[in-house]
Protein backbone atom coordinates (compact mmCIF):
# COMPACT_ATOMS: atom_id res chain seq x y z
CA UNK A 1 0.00 0.00 0.00
CA UNK A 2 1.40 3.52 -0.55
CA UNK A 3 1.97 5.54 1.77
CA UNK A 4 -0.12 8.80 1.02
CA UNK A 5 2.42 10.67 3.14
CA UNK A 6 4.78 10.06 1.07
CA UNK A 7 3.63 11.43 -2.43
CA UNK A 8 4.18 14.96 -3.68
CA UNK A 9 2.11 17.58 -3.98
CA UNK A 10 0.69 18.97 -7.89
CA UNK A 11 -0.20 22.61 -7.58
CA UNK A 12 -3.12 22.61 -10.28
CA UNK A 13 -4.85 25.76 -11.99
CA UNK A 14 -6.27 25.57 -15.13
CA UNK A 15 -9.38 24.64 -17.35
CA UNK A 16 -10.32 20.77 -17.81
CA UNK A 17 -12.00 18.67 -19.60
CA UNK A 18 -14.68 15.71 -18.87
CA UNK A 19 -17.39 13.81 -21.09
CA UNK A 20 -20.40 12.17 -19.87
CA UNK A 21 -23.25 10.83 -21.68
CA UNK A 22 -25.55 13.88 -23.25
CA UNK A 23 -28.52 12.37 -21.75
CA UNK A 24 -27.60 13.34 -18.66
CA UNK A 25 -29.78 16.35 -17.40
CA UNK A 26 -29.02 19.04 -15.89
CA UNK A 27 -29.83 19.35 -12.19
CA UNK A 28 -30.97 22.74 -12.24
CA UNK A 29 -31.89 22.65 -8.30
CA UNK A 30 -28.22 23.52 -7.83
CA UNK A 31 -28.21 26.47 -10.08
CA UNK A 32 -30.81 28.10 -8.16
CA UNK A 33 -29.09 27.65 -4.68
CA UNK A 34 -26.88 30.95 -4.38
CA UNK A 35 -26.12 30.05 -0.31
CA UNK A 36 -25.59 26.68 1.17
CA UNK A 37 -27.67 27.29 3.90
CA UNK A 38 -31.30 27.53 1.76
CA UNK A 39 -30.41 23.83 0.09
CA UNK A 40 -32.24 21.36 2.21
CA UNK A 41 -35.11 23.94 2.78
CA UNK A 42 -35.17 23.95 -1.31
CA UNK A 43 -34.75 20.49 -1.82
CA UNK A 44 -37.10 19.87 0.83
CA UNK A 45 -40.35 21.64 -0.87
CA UNK A 46 -39.01 20.93 -4.72
CA UNK A 47 -39.44 16.74 -3.75
CA UNK A 48 -42.84 17.32 -2.51
CA UNK A 49 -43.60 18.28 -6.39
CA UNK A 50 -41.11 16.22 -8.08
CA UNK A 51 -40.68 12.35 -7.21
CA UNK A 52 -37.72 12.28 -9.53
CA UNK A 53 -35.69 15.04 -8.10
CA UNK A 54 -33.81 12.34 -5.65
CA UNK A 55 -33.03 10.33 -8.66
CA UNK A 56 -31.67 13.79 -10.42
CA UNK A 57 -29.67 15.17 -7.59
CA UNK A 58 -28.14 11.67 -6.18
CA UNK A 59 -27.11 11.57 -2.87
CA UNK A 60 -26.00 14.69 -1.43
CA UNK A 61 -24.73 13.14 1.74
CA UNK A 62 -21.72 11.52 -0.69
CA UNK A 63 -20.41 15.56 -0.54
CA UNK A 64 -19.62 17.03 3.42
CA UNK A 65 -21.57 20.34 3.36
CA UNK A 66 -18.45 22.70 3.47
CA UNK A 67 -17.24 21.17 -0.15
CA UNK A 68 -20.62 21.52 -1.87
CA UNK A 69 -20.42 24.01 -4.62
CA UNK A 70 -23.78 26.13 -5.77
CA UNK A 71 -24.81 28.17 -9.01
CA UNK A 72 -24.03 28.66 -12.12
CA UNK A 73 -22.65 25.25 -13.39
CA UNK A 74 -23.04 23.65 -10.05
CA UNK A 75 -25.20 20.60 -11.81
CA UNK A 76 -21.99 19.77 -13.63
CA UNK A 77 -19.88 19.02 -11.13
CA UNK A 78 -21.72 18.19 -8.27
CA UNK A 79 -23.13 15.52 -9.85
CA UNK A 80 -20.19 13.83 -10.47
CA UNK A 81 -20.08 13.52 -6.63
CA UNK A 82 -23.41 12.31 -5.94
CA UNK A 83 -24.26 9.74 -8.35
CA UNK A 84 -21.33 7.22 -7.56
CA UNK A 85 -20.12 4.28 -10.27
CA UNK A 86 -22.68 2.17 -10.76
CA UNK A 87 -21.31 -1.52 -11.75
CA UNK A 88 -19.18 -3.36 -9.64
CA UNK A 89 -16.20 -2.33 -10.94
CA UNK A 90 -16.12 1.32 -9.89
CA UNK A 91 -13.51 4.37 -11.51
CA UNK A 92 -10.30 3.70 -10.93
CA UNK A 93 -9.84 5.31 -7.64
CA UNK A 94 -13.72 5.01 -6.36
CA UNK A 95 -16.24 2.61 -6.05
CA UNK A 96 -18.98 4.10 -3.68
CA UNK A 97 -18.33 7.95 -3.49
CA UNK A 98 -17.96 9.69 -6.85
CA UNK A 99 -15.10 11.29 -8.03
CA UNK A 100 -15.02 14.29 -11.32
CA UNK A 101 -12.20 12.88 -13.58
CA UNK A 102 -11.12 15.18 -15.98
CA UNK A 103 -8.01 16.40 -18.30
CA UNK A 104 -6.45 19.48 -18.96
CA UNK A 105 -6.55 18.15 -22.58
CA UNK A 106 -9.75 17.42 -24.48
CA UNK A 107 -8.58 15.00 -26.75
CA UNK A 108 -7.27 12.99 -23.55
CA UNK A 109 -10.85 13.42 -21.79
CA UNK A 110 -12.08 12.10 -25.28
CA UNK A 111 -9.62 9.04 -25.40
CA UNK A 112 -10.60 8.10 -21.92
CA UNK A 113 -14.14 8.13 -22.18
CA UNK A 114 -14.07 6.35 -25.51
CA UNK A 115 -12.49 3.38 -23.91
CA UNK A 116 -15.28 3.26 -20.99
CA UNK A 117 -17.90 3.47 -23.51
CA UNK A 118 -16.61 0.95 -25.55
CA UNK A 119 -16.16 -1.48 -22.62
CA UNK A 120 -19.63 -0.61 -21.38
CA UNK A 121 -21.09 -1.74 -24.81
CA UNK A 122 -19.39 -4.82 -25.27
CA UNK A 123 -20.14 -5.88 -21.92
CA UNK A 124 -23.80 -5.08 -22.85
CA UNK A 125 -23.31 -7.11 -25.80
CA UNK A 126 -24.26 -4.22 -28.20
CA UNK A 127 -22.38 -4.84 -31.82
CA UNK A 128 -23.72 -1.35 -33.25
CA UNK A 129 -24.89 2.00 -32.41
CA UNK A 130 -24.21 5.73 -31.37
CA UNK A 131 -23.82 7.62 -28.67
CA UNK A 132 -24.37 11.16 -28.44
CA UNK A 133 -22.07 12.86 -25.36
CA UNK A 134 -20.94 16.01 -24.01
CA UNK A 135 -17.96 17.83 -23.40
CA UNK A 136 -17.73 19.68 -19.66
CA UNK A 137 -15.43 22.44 -19.47
CA UNK A 138 -14.58 23.81 -15.79
CA UNK A 139 -12.12 25.63 -14.24
CA UNK A 140 -10.20 23.43 -11.53
CA UNK A 141 -7.73 25.13 -9.12
CA UNK A 142 -5.64 26.45 -7.38
CA UNK A 143 -5.72 23.42 -6.33
CA UNK A 144 -3.10 21.47 -4.69
CA UNK A 145 -3.35 17.56 -5.58
CA UNK A 146 -1.86 14.53 -4.38
CA UNK A 147 0.69 13.97 -7.61
CA UNK A 148 0.52 10.08 -8.91
CA UNK A 149 2.53 10.81 -11.84
CA UNK A 150 5.80 9.17 -10.70
CA UNK A 151 4.58 6.10 -9.95
CA UNK A 152 3.75 4.72 -13.30
CA UNK A 153 4.49 0.86 -13.41
CA UNK A 154 2.60 1.03 -10.09
CA UNK A 155 0.10 -1.38 -9.24
CA UNK A 156 -2.26 1.48 -9.44
CA UNK A 157 -1.70 1.94 -12.87
CA UNK A 158 -2.89 -1.38 -13.83
CA UNK A 159 -5.34 -1.14 -16.80
CA UNK A 160 -8.01 -3.64 -15.61
CA UNK A 161 -7.75 -4.14 -11.89
CA UNK A 162 -8.41 -0.80 -9.81
CA UNK A 163 -8.12 -2.64 -6.62
CA UNK A 164 -4.83 -0.84 -5.72
CA UNK A 165 -5.86 2.19 -7.23
CA UNK A 166 -8.89 2.57 -5.28
CA UNK A 167 -7.58 1.14 -1.64
CA UNK A 168 -5.13 4.10 -2.47
CA UNK A 169 -8.59 6.27 -3.46
CA UNK A 170 -10.28 5.55 -0.17
CA UNK A 171 -7.08 6.40 2.20
CA UNK A 172 -6.99 9.86 0.50
CA UNK A 173 -10.40 10.43 0.85
CA UNK A 174 -10.36 9.91 4.43
CA UNK A 175 -7.59 12.02 4.49
CA UNK A 176 -9.74 14.88 2.64
CA UNK A 177 -7.41 15.08 -0.37
CA UNK A 178 -8.27 17.30 -2.94
CA UNK A 179 -8.00 14.61 -5.71
CA UNK A 180 -4.98 12.73 -8.07
CA UNK A 181 -2.96 14.40 -10.26
CA UNK A 182 -1.88 10.77 -12.70
CA UNK A 183 -0.99 9.64 -15.98
CA UNK A 184 -3.55 8.86 -17.95
CA UNK A 185 -4.10 4.73 -18.79
CA UNK A 186 -6.10 5.11 -21.70
CA UNK A 187 -3.90 8.06 -24.02
CA UNK A 188 -0.31 9.66 -23.91
CA UNK A 189 -1.65 12.57 -21.37
CA UNK A 190 -2.27 13.34 -18.27
CA UNK A 191 -5.75 13.20 -16.04
CA UNK A 192 -7.55 14.47 -12.32
CA UNK A 193 -9.52 13.12 -10.36
CA UNK A 194 -11.08 15.25 -7.91
CA UNK A 195 -12.22 14.30 -4.77
CA UNK A 196 -13.64 17.21 -3.41
CA UNK A 197 -16.25 19.63 -5.75
CA UNK A 198 -14.96 23.33 -3.91
CA UNK A 199 -11.82 23.47 -6.23
CA UNK A 200 -13.76 23.13 -9.44
CA UNK A 201 -15.65 26.04 -10.37
CA UNK A 202 -17.51 27.76 -13.55
CA UNK A 203 -18.64 24.72 -15.10
CA UNK A 204 -20.19 25.02 -18.74
CA UNK A 205 -21.47 22.83 -21.60
CA UNK A 206 -18.47 23.06 -24.29
CA UNK A 207 -19.49 20.70 -27.12
CA UNK A 208 -21.57 18.32 -27.99
CA UNK A 209 -19.83 14.91 -29.83
CA UNK A 210 -21.02 11.55 -31.58
CA UNK A 211 -19.37 8.36 -30.11
CA UNK A 212 -19.78 5.85 -33.38
CA UNK A 213 -19.11 2.02 -31.70
CA UNK A 214 -18.95 -0.73 -34.28
CA UNK A 215 -17.75 -4.56 -32.60
CA UNK A 216 -15.94 -3.42 -29.59
CA UNK A 217 -14.58 0.04 -30.06
CA UNK A 218 -15.71 3.57 -30.92
CA UNK A 219 -14.42 3.90 -34.33
CA UNK A 220 -15.15 7.41 -34.98
CA UNK A 221 -15.48 10.70 -32.85
CA UNK A 222 -18.11 12.86 -34.39
CA UNK A 223 -18.02 16.65 -33.71
CA UNK A 224 -21.37 17.75 -33.04
CA UNK A 225 -22.87 21.95 -32.95
CA UNK A 226 -25.33 23.18 -30.46
CA UNK A 227 -28.28 21.81 -32.38
CA UNK A 228 -26.67 18.82 -33.18
CA UNK A 229 -25.65 18.93 -36.90
CA UNK A 230 -22.33 16.93 -37.70
CA UNK A 231 -19.75 19.41 -38.98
Amino acid sequence: MIDIETLPISEVNEPVYRVILSRYPQIHLFERVSRPQDWDVLYAVESLTNPRLRDEVGDIRLVPPEDRVYGDGASWIMAAFTHPPVDGRGGRFNRDFGIYYCAADEGVAIAESSFHRARFLRESRIDKTTQEMRVIRAQLGPASLHDLRQLVGDAIYDPDDYGEAQQLGYALRDAKSYGVHYQSVRSEGECYGVMRPKVLGDAIHWRYLRYHYDQGSIVDVESLDGSGRSH
